[in-house]
């Protein structure tokens, strides 16, 4: 099994809770498209720190 598979498809990590049956190993896409909006959200609200700081800047 590889990093990509969920923890419950692994007996040594599974929870306490179980499960659902229907659970299904996240795909390398999915994985990588959460990573990309991680970095765009915080890339934007960088932007939006910078320029909250230039308007005070010019008061």
């Amino acid at each position: 099994m590889g990093p990509v598979k969920e923890a419950c498809e692994e007996p040594k990590r599974r929870s306490t809770q179980g499960c659902p049956k229907n659970a299904r190993p996240r795909t390398l896409r999915e994985l990588t498209m959460a990573d990309l909006a991680f970095v765009v959200t915080t890339i934007a609200v960088f932007a939006l720190v910078v320029l909250v700081a230039k308007g005070v800047a010019k008061l």
